[in-house]
């Protein structure tokens, strides 16, 4: 079984966040001995990811460089171990991998817990959580992306302008026209939130657009005051 030596933000054992996508496949076949399968490859909104049984993993690739690696717990063979200093962190059981960090210093999105600071992230469900393990500013920008989604979902169709700009609480984009507020969520998963209004600065629409062309038209709560 291998070890692997996380240093946060920069790299987990031999992935080095940043890593041209062709020397990772070099690094997979070196170290564990596992082809790539382009079967495995699938492309995501902002980016492309790859599958590996051996060490079962998942590989998430940004402009062809690594982005970040997920760890699955395979209890019947398990491949490596990872470790933060002399602490073993993965795998080790829901319970004992957040009382090494703190359970307060990580946001619940959806089900997986990130650690803004280290961009690590961890299963909420599993007795034995999943592990992702991410470049710098890769946990701070999946929470945004879900923080300012809920936001939106929260959001009454016809809410004054002022009030949707208080809650999102960042400077948007403004369209030409003045209509529309634009809030991208970065280099990461540059996705895009539009909120456009009346001529009377009342939302009517929320739209969110990804980098491969894909829209989601979000549905704004009426609004049942009279």
């Amino acid at each position: 079984m291998k070890k692997l030596i996380l240093n946060p933000n920069i790299s987990v054992g031999p992935f080095v966040f940043g890593t041209e996508q062709e020397e990772v496949w070099k690094i997979i076949k070196r170290e564990f001995g596992s082809e790539r399968d382009p079967d495995t490859e699938r492309s995501l909104p902002a980016y492309e990811a790859e599958y590996y049984p051996i060490p079962d993993i998942l590989l998430e690739f940004k402009d062809k460089k690594l982005l970040s690696v997920s760890f699955n717990d395979d209890i019947c063979q398990r491949y490596c171990e990872i470790y933060l200093g002399k602490e073993k962190i993965w795998p080790r059981s829901k319970k004992k991998f957040f009382s090494i960090f703190g359970e307060e210093s990580f946001v619940d999105v959806y089900g997986r817990y990130f650690h803004p600071q280290l961009s690590i992230g961890a299963d909420r469900d599993d007795d034995l959580p999943s592990l992702i393990i991410g470049q710098e500013g890769y946990s701070t920008e999946m929470i945004e992306t879900y923080r300012i989604f809920d936001i939106v979902e929260s959001m009454t169709k016809m809410m004054d302008r002022k009030k949707c700009r208080m809650l999102i609480n960042r400077t948007p984009q403004v369209s030409e026209d003045g209509r529309t507020d634009f809030y991208p969520y970065g280099i990461i998963k540059p996705e895009v939130t539009a909120l456009t209004f009346d001529a009377n600065d009342k939302l009517i629409r929320a739209v969110q657009t990804f980098t491969d062309g894909d829209v989601l038209n979000i549905s704004l709560k009426q609004n049942n005051k009279k």
